[in-house]
């Protein structure tokens, strides 16, 4: 941009320096031809007066004889008058032709002067002097006619010169006028060049500062040159360099998003599994406390039941009691079961088949009457080491909850296929309803024991099966949507299990 403002500025001092030159070259040629001129008609004033001049000395001459004739001396000065004339003339500065014009006009006059003056001497009743003064008429008259004749010349040619230098005074004025329009014109084009290069590049540099601003960190500045250009070039590499920080900070926020997602899973898995181990224990205990208790309830119960049929309201008390023992019963074992759910052997297992063996099975279940099962098994399933009886408790689980689930009927769709997870693959089955859901607030609850919103559960189905996904180094994912139904990912690795039996 530098170059083109020093050569838009030369070009203009050029132009007004080539404009200014003109105009005073105009003036000194206009003022050349105009002092011609004016020596022109100065000499066309002294060649009228010499033929004035000459023409009154040849009135005194016709006048000799007569009353109104002038004194000699008079003539004489009038003839000498002649002579002025033409000695200024001579004075003039005169082409080869004009001079030798003037040199035979001097002669002619020097002759009319001789002339003349023998007149004058002469006595005026003599023969001689009546032919001297016919002698310096006629030269008067000779003289007449040259100078008239010079007089004609002269005139066509201060006609023709006069109509030169009023033609080139117009056409110098015509060019000046033009040239006078021309120098505002030219610097309002210049003006307006200078300003479109000043203010289109930075408009683009502004609009692409304000895409910057907005967040359009694609945009670059294309089409620059010069200065503008290496700004140009800096912006779009400073553009360059914000995107590649905020891929960075956007690689790190999602790094660290995922650095505290597996940490609190991590913390939610040991704060499980230390649940799950306490709770283990302590279950196993009271399961060995209480059973021989209630067994030995229940059987009582029986036996009194024996005795007091007679009597239906306490037959109905002792019934109470006989029902109210067996749930603990129930609970016992179920604590029994939890307790017992980390020591298994494994196997190789199809989970296509186990999964099959449970359709069987549920076509018996009264609340799958109502229910439209939906089941897409992929045929080339690898087998799984595991407990076949354990993932089968845990299918059965999350199926028989599904169907609880769907009291007013619904569908039930389950699926198998290959997947991997965490690196390591492995079989992943999906077990979806179109049930009640469950709220968001108790997704991250279902898992703990006897956590329940069931009337008559205990709580430890989904406890029990997800600690046996974690012995198989499984994984369980739930999705849910109130009034809309749940879904249950399960992930079992194929490769056999660190620090299990086989």
């Amino acid at each position: 941009m530098k170059k083109k403002i020093i050569l838009g500025l030369s070009a203009y001092l050029v132009l007004f320096l080539f404009m200014g030159l003109y105009i005073v070259y105009a003036i000194h040629v206009g003022t050349s031809s105009l002092n011609d001129l004016i020596r022109l008609h100065q000499v066309e004033i002294l060649r009228e007066q010499f033929l004035i001049q000459i023409k009154r000395v040849q009135s005194d001459i016709s006048l000799q004889h007569t009353q109104h004739s002038r004194r000699p001396d008079i003539v004489l000065g009038d003839v000498r008058g002649i002579e002025g004339v033409i000695d200024v003339c001579f004075r003039c500065h005169h082409s080869g032709g004009v001079q030798s014009g003037i040199d035979e006009l001097r002669e002619s006059t020097n002759r009319y002067k001789a002339a003349v003056s023998r007149v004058m001497a002469l006595h005026a009743s003599s023969v001689a002097h009546t032919n001297e003064e016919d002698t310096a008429f006629r030269a008067g008259e000779v003289l007449i006619e040259n100078v008239q004749g010079m007089v004609a010349l002269t005139n066509a040619k201060l006609n023709t010169k006069t109509e030169k230098v009023l033609g080139d005074i117009t056409r110098s004025k015509s060019v000046l006028y033009a040239l006078l329009a021309l120098g505002p014109l030219l610097s309002l084009g210049l003006a307006t060049v200078f300003i479109r290069g000043f203010t289109n590049p930075v408009n683009r540099l502004l609009e692409a500062t304000r895409r910057l601003k907005s967040g359009d960190l694609d945009h670059k500045v294309e089409g620059l040159k010069g200065e503008f250009g290496e700004l140009a070039s800096s912006f779009n590499e400073m553009s360059d360099a914000i995107r590649e920080q905020m891929r960075r900070m956007r690689e790190g926020e999602r790094t660290l998003e995922n650095a505290n997602r597996e940490l609190k899973l991590a913390q939610e898995q040991m704060v499980r599994a230390e649940t799950m181990a306490a709770l283990g224990t302590l279950s196993s205990g009271i399961s060995h406390e209480l059973s021989t208790p209630l067994s030995v309830i229940v059987n009582m119960t029986q036996l009194m039941k024996q005795e007091v049929k007679d009597d239906p309201a306490l037959l109905k008390d002792m019934e109470v009691v006989e029902y109210e023992a067996n749930q603990a019963i129930k609970v016992t074992r179920s604590l029994l079961g939890f307790a017992r759910a980390t020591k298994s052997s494994k196997e190789r297992v199809d989970v296509n088949r186990v999964l099959e063996d449970l359709f069987k099975i549920l076509e018996f279940q009264p609340a799958s009457k109502s229910v439209k099962l939906e089941k897409r098994l992929a045929p080339d399933l690898r087998p799984i080491l595991a407990n076949s009886g354990q993932i089968r408790q845990v299918f059965l689980n999350i199926i028989l909850n599904a169907l609880q689930a769907m009291p007013e009927g619904g569908e039930l769709h389950i699926s198998t296929g290959r997947s991997i997870s965490h690196d390591k693959e492995g079989v992943e089955v999906t077990i979806r309803d179109t049930g009640v859901g469950i709220p968001k607030k108790d997704i991250a609850d279902i898992f703990q024991p006897f956590y329940t919103t069931k009337e008559e559960g205990t709580g430890l189905g989904l406890a029990i099966s997800f600690g046996i996904l974690k012995e198989h180094n499984g994984d369980i994912d739930v999705e849910s949507d109130v009034g809309r139904g749940s879904t249950f990912r399960i992930f079992l690795p194929e490769g056999a299990p660190t620090g299990t039996d086989t």
